[in-house]
């Protein structure tokens, strides 16, 4: 009985993936995790930024909804709109318009 007893709280969940919810059962080695996989880890911290972490936060007005957003300046790149979405409805409005002057 004993036996049985070790071995369940052993294997008993300590904490919860934040991004599923899914039970964590913890392996014993090194420090505790946090996700249940690496998929849910890199879903996690797509959704939830922390600006504050990041050593170059720039500010700017997307054109096409006007919402104020936060990016970190990457690769040389500058953003120029707050989504995907608003990118390609700013794209297609810029072809329709270049397609008018023609």
């Amino acid at each position: 009985m004993e036996d049985y007893t070790a071995e369940m709280i052993k294997d008993m969940a300590f904490s919860f993936c934040p991004q599923c919810g899914t039970a964590i059962i913890p392996n014993h080695k090194g420090r505790p995790r946090k996700f249940c996989s690496p998929e849910c880890r890199s879903r996690w911290n797509n959704t939830h930024p922390k600006p504050e972490n990041w050593k170059t936060v720039r500010s700017k007005i997307c054109p096409v909804c006007g919402r104020e957003f936060s990016y970190r300046h990457q690769y040389g790149l500058e953003r120029k709109y707050c989504s995907r979405a608003c990118a390609n409805r700013g794209r297609g409005k810029e072809a329709k318009d270049a397609a008018v002057e023609y």
